[in-house]
């Protein structure tokens, strides 16, 4: 979690999906149970996007920064094209999302939006059918290539320095930070 979640954890990304194959773990449940005041008290939120027996698709988030990610007129004229309301609060958008999942049994294009992708690269992976991009890392870029590019620098250098600390030994609840 540490290594995938960091950029969300120390307060770069609005949000992060995280894949659990519950058998690894004695009480999946119970773990995450031990998590959830951890991440309460620094803003963070837990939505499950989809389970099944053996995974859970989870979305760690920090509310007040989606919700501006998802506010930006070129996110809402995605979400509005894929069937979302006006308006709609977040937590209406999240479930919107879990539904068109369970429909679709596939990512819908517009979860890019969810994670913080920039709209314009998730507009181009819609139209170029995730084809033709400029560059690709955390997502496939088809605009502002440098921009991305440093966001990638930024992401990777802070998921290396956040398991570096796990591995020194700092506690995990300090490492987070409350944004």
């Amino acid at each position: 979690m540490g290594f995938h979640a960091a950029p969300l954890l120390t307060g770069l990304r609005p949000a992060c999906l995280l894949s659990f194959q519950k058998s690894r773990f004695e009480d999946f449940e119970g773990l995450l149970a031990s998590y959830l005041p951890c991440f309460q008290c620094k803003g963070i939120s837990v939505f499950r996007l989809s389970e099944g027996a053996e995974f859970v698709l989870l979305l760690f988030y920090r509310a007040g920064l989606l919700e501006k990610v998802m506010r930006q007129r070129a996110a809402q004229e995605i979400l509005l094209e894929m069937g979302y309301r006006e308006g709609e609060s977040l937590t209406d958008m999240l479930e919107y999302l879990r539904s068109r999942m369970q429909v679709r049994k596939s990512f819908p294009h517009e979860v890019g939006l969810f994670l913080g992708y920039p709209p314009a690269d998730v507009r181009g992976f819609i139209e170029h059918r995730g084809q033709g991009f400029a560059c690709a890392g955390y997502w496939k870029v088809y605009s502002n290539e440098k921009r991305a590019r440093e966001l990638f620098r930024l992401y990777s250098e802070c998921s290396h320095a956040f398991c570096t600390s796990l591995e020194r030994g700092e506690p995990f609840p300090e490492l987070v930070q409350a944004v």
